[in-house]
């Protein structure tokens, strides 16, 4: 009897003991992603992006007759579309919270950062054309939503934690032709450089435009030590893109502008701000066979390149983040694709830029990962989406590595 009760225990402890691999699907109907992802001071990740909803119509008012089909599902266009949408998930992997906002207008999501008081701001844009900031609280209910921009389509492409608490949103404005728009004097192109900051509690302090006679649109921020701000842009003309980079004061004022020619059309995802206060920024660029390869750039707070590196891999490669590890090392992820299929891409970098290691994760469909984390105890976190093979929708999906950039476990 005690030997069929110890093989018992030891088959028993087996099954519940091997470990899963910390991969988080988050399955909602039709096509859904994450696009940012931070840790919570209670340890767990949250990563913010969209998923998609309907809106509850009245049926007992305004009621129409419909000749055709047509017409009548062309009357419920407006009634679905994208919803910013939170998950946070614990240490075990666990689902804790999984919610969407109920904004008027369909929007997305596109970034987010902690609040002194385990909250989230998080910044996005209706797909109506204006900006929106959210102010969270740590289990994802609204305290307050801001609907900002100019009179015309705007885009938000980031939102960055700055010194003081406050916030700054990067991204892109149709210039305005109407005079009534005070911003229209430093808005000088087809679409314009956009920014935005904000006090701690909310209060918007400046908006500023930037830009050329062409299109210019704005990427990504980083503060520097003594406070003021570089700002990563792209600037297009004809078939032509380049990369601008800006620095600014804390008032929003311009210290500096440099663009960089190039030969062939290169586009910036992500600007990091090193330990020793230089700065790495991901790019990618399309090669002789068109297919895109990474670049990253090295440069300190006075224009100076310190590093201009090429990563050639045998598939089209783009790194969309990028962060550094306590020893200095760095991490970045995004996307590695071929004709058919596209895989999360995971490459570690050491001090020069140059690559140790890259893994690919994903099914044999479309997966990307689209920002990371580096969690408490050296981990990553990553945000991103993953399409099940045979499938046509892709959903949200949270991954955690370890930090050589294979997959973590569950605990």
């Amino acid at each position: 009897m005690k030997k069929k009760l110890s093989l018992l225990l030891i088959v028993t402890s087996i099954l519940y003991s091997n470990p899963t691999d910390f991969s988080i699907i988050i399955n909602k109907p039709f096509n859904d992603a994450l696009f940012d992802i931070t840790q919570d001071y209670d340890r767990q990740i949250s990563a913010i992006g969209f998923s998609q909803s309907f809106k509850k119509s009245d049926t007992t008012k305004n009621q129409k007759s419909y000749n055709d089909v047509f017409s009548y599902l062309n009357s419920l266009s407006s009634n679905y579309g994208s919803q910013a949408h939170l998950v946070k998930v614990n240490k075990y992997g666990s689902i804790t919270i999984s919610k969407t906002t109920t904004l008027n207008s369909f929007n997305k999501a596109t970034a987010i950062v902690k609040t002194p008081t385990n909250g989230y701001f998080v910044g996005g844009y209706t797909l109506e054309g204006s900006l929106i900031l959210l102010k969270l609280n740590s289990n994802g209910d609204t305290i307050f939503s801001k609907i900002f921009g100019t009179n015309n389509y705007d885009k938000l492409n980031n939102m960055i934690l700055l010194a003081d608490g406050g916030i700054l949103t990067i991204g892109s404005a149709v210039t305005s032709r109407s005079k009534n728009d005070l911003l229209f004097e430093t808005g000088l192109g087809k679409n314009d450089i956009y920014l935005t900051r904000f006090s701690k509690d909310g209060q918007k302090i400046w908006s500023k435009k930037f830009g050329t006679k062409d299109d210019d649109t704005g990427v990504d921020a980083v503060e520097a030590k003594d406070g003021s701000i570089i700002v990563v842009s792209t600037h297009s003309f004809g078939t032509k893109k380049e990369l601008s980079l800006m620095r600014i004061t804390e008032n929003g004022d311009k210290i500096w502008l440099k663009k960089y020619k190039s030969e062939k059309n290169v586009t910036p995802y992500k600007l990091l701000r090193l330990r020793d206060n230089n700065f790495i920024l991901t790019l990618s660029y399309q090669d002789d066979m068109e297919k895109e390869q990474i670049r990253l750039l090295k440069f300190d707070m006075y224009k100076n390149i310190l590093l201009d590196k090429n990563i050639i891999t045998s598939y089209s490669s783009v790194l969309k983040d990028i962060k550094e590890l306590s020893d200095s090392s760095i991490v970045a992820v995004g996307s590695v694709r071929d004709e058919f299929n596209s895989d999360g891409l995971v490459m570690i970098l050491d001090t020069s830029l140059t690559m140790l290691k890259q893994e690919h994760y994903g099914d044999d469909n479309y997966d990307e990962f689209n920002a990371l984390t580096i969690l408490h105890n050296s981990q990553i976190a990553v945000a991103g989406r993953n399409t099940a093979k045979n499938s046509q929708e892709s959903n949200m999906w949270i991954v955690k590595l370890n930090k050589d950039g294979t997959l973590a476990q569950k605990n």
